[in-house]
């Protein structure tokens, strides 16, 4: 939306008004007739009488000084100590419109110019990691005010102020990863009533895809039962020797395989050769298929 200037002749349009071609809406706008788009919404605009917000549509351009030296600071600040710490040069104060990388927390910023979203973005992203980095450093230190220490392996350097702990001195929690397995319910024996699982478990059952119609702790009992059932099986044939055992294949009898049957006509629809079956008739099929292979054709 134009502003009004000093130097403006009266041959244009006065303003403000809506450039032709703008989509948005105008008070109004539909019952007005006769005018160009630029005179009619700049009357549009300018009538007290037309109920409106009183905001423009686009941003004003004029900068706030206030606003902009508090945020420039801000963000500044913030961009100086990731330079220093991380020596990222890319995401500077002054970042040129057109950059088409990455800007961390930038869909939450719309509305303004580039530099300020992305003054904005960054800062909001750098207090964020410094705030994350703080409460991790303040768990550290709650954790070695209590004597929690973490396991590691042997090969820490030795100047690190964390403990290592031996095998032989680790909490008992293998101990209870050793009940948790004992007692899987996949595993437990078939006449156990705890063999099942509770109405909304969302994980994997085995063998429970072929059952439907029935209760999920039916369902899921008799999948664990076979799958329980097949385990067991595939265990005891894993020890056992495969033996492989062929039957010697005989000669085969001639007399067994006869196309041509003796006394029999040939089935109907028969469409393989039979010897002189195009010079016989009169006769139905299997009559003329008769002793096909002896009789002679019909002259």
């Amino acid at each position: 939306m134009p502003v009004g200037g000093k130097c403006k002749s009266v041959l244009l349009t006065p303003d403000p008004y809506h450039t032709p071609g703008y989509g948005g809406f105008c008070p109004q706008f539909q019952y007005q007739i006769g005018e160009t788009f630029g005179r009619t919404t700049s009357r549009l605009l300018t009538d007290h009488n037309v109920a409106s917000s009183g905001r423009r549509v686009l941003a004003d351009i004029k900068i706030d000084p206030k606003r902009c030296a508090t945020t420039m600071d801000e963000g500044t600040q913030s961009q100086r100590t990731r330079q220093r710490s991380l020596g990222d040069q890319k995401l500077m104060d002054n970042m040129i419109p057109g950059y088409s990388g990455y800007i961390p927390k930038s869909l939450n910023y719309f509305g303004t110019r580039f530099t300020e979203i992305c003054r904005e973005s960054v800062s909001e992203f750098e207090d964020a990691y410094q705030s994350q980095d703080a409460k991790l450093a303040n768990l550290r230190t709650s954790a070695n005010q209590i004597g929690l220490t973490r396991i590691i392996s042997k090969d820490c350097p030795p100047d690190s102020s964390v403990s290592v702990i031996e095998r032989s001195e680790r909490p008992a929690l293998t101990v209870l990863a050793c009940h948790v397995a004992n007692n899987l319910k996949p595993f437990n024996q078939n006449t156990d009533p705890n063999k099942k699982f509770m109405s909304g478990y969302q994980g994997f059952v085995p063998r429970s895809r072929g059952l439907m119609g029935l209760g999920f702790p039916i369902i899921t009992n008799k999948a664990l039962i076979t799958f329980t059932e097949e385990v067991s099986k595939h265990r005891q044939l894993k020890n056992q020797p495969i033996l492989v055992k062929r039957e010697l294949k005989s000669a085969r009898d001639p007399s067994k395989k006869q196309i041509y049957t003796v006394g029999v006509g040939m089935i109907p629809d028969y469409t393989g050769h039979i010897p002189g079956q195009k010079f016989r008739y009169g006769q139905t099929f299997g009559t003329s298929t008769e002793n096909a292979k002896c009789s002679p054709p019909c002259v």
